[in-house]
């Protein structure tokens, strides 16, 4: 069952039942539909597309993926008539990440069968502004997460839409832990913002949302301290698995719970790059 949130005049969220709470956007201007991201499986993106087509009786011009990872891309192939807009690195990561990955998921998961992987024919590097109708998106590149992340402001609402580079724990499994402080810290700094859609997870208001980078970028740096304690005492996967995402201030019950597996995820990427550049 897809949640649908409304967070301003013009703009909805539609949150995922059936994987890790991951959201979509969409924003609507009297010339069509901006969509951003996809949902994981093809009938929670059906959703966002009847939602689109029978009760606002308009069409998506636009389809923003925020970057190449499955559960925001897969259901790009339900656009047909959209302009699919992305990063300059997501092509590539996409065929050389994301279609690899897609024919293994096609395997174990049914739902999955028909899902084509589309790419961006509309490409961004830095900044890019969007227009359509009487709203202007601006889209920036915030690697950290992954190498090809991009963020979208809507101006005329203050909301911003910062995909996977704001989720319930900061995540950075195959990205960068100083770009993603990088990107935190400009996102506390952009003005004005009335609301923050995390990648995953609850809209963040305005008054919280400072807070929560602040607990992030701390949580960022518990991380890397912990794997530098680790490495020099010795220590390996016993003392990793022994770590707990509430020691590094993050709360356990997040995304069901499935926070405490990111959180092992980060510490043992960390702990692989650190090995790798001793050696």
């Amino acid at each position: 069952m897809v949640l649908r949130e409304r967070i301003a005049d013009h703009v909805y969220v539609f949150r995922s039942g059936l994987y890790a709470h991951v959201n979509a956007g969409l924003i609507a201007t009297d010339e069509g539909c901006v969509v951003i991201d996809t949902l994981p499986f093809p009938q929670e993106t059906q959703e966002i597309i009847e939602f689109v087509t029978k009760r606002l009786r308009s069409r998506v011009r636009y389809l923003v993926l925020t970057h190449c990872h499955a559960d925001h891309v897969y259901g790009a192939f339900m656009f047909p008539g959209a302009e699919i807009v992305g990063h300059l690195l997501s092509r590539d990561l996409m065929i050389k990440q994301t279609r690899p990955a897609l024919i293994e998921a096609r395997q174990r998961n049914a739902a999955l069968a028909e899902v084509r992987l589309e790419l961006p024919t509309m490409l961004t590097e830095k900044q890019a502004t969007l227009r359509l109708g009487d709203f202007t998106l601006v889209l920036d590149h915030a690697p950290g997460h992954s190498p090809d992340l991009l963020t979208v402001y809507v101006k005329e609402e203050k909301v911003l839409f910062a995909s996977d580079a704001v989720m319930p724990i900061p995540y950075l499994v195959g990205g960068d832990i100083n770009d993603f402080r990088r990107s935190l810290r400009v996102i506390m700094h952009m003005a004005p913002v009335e609301d923050v859609v995390q990648g995953h997870g609850d809209v963040l208001l305005r008054g919280e949302v400072n807070t929560i980078l602040q607990a992030q970028l701390d949580y960022l740096d518990c991380i890397e301290r912990t794997v530098q304690e680790i490495l020099a005492s010795g220590g390996g996967k016993t003392e990793l698995d022994a770590s707990d995402v509430e020691d590094c201030g993050m709360q356990r019950i997040a995304l069901n719970g499935y926070v405490q597996q990111l959180h092992k995820g980060n510490l043992y990427y960390l702990y692989g790059q650190a090995r790798r550049q001793a050696k």
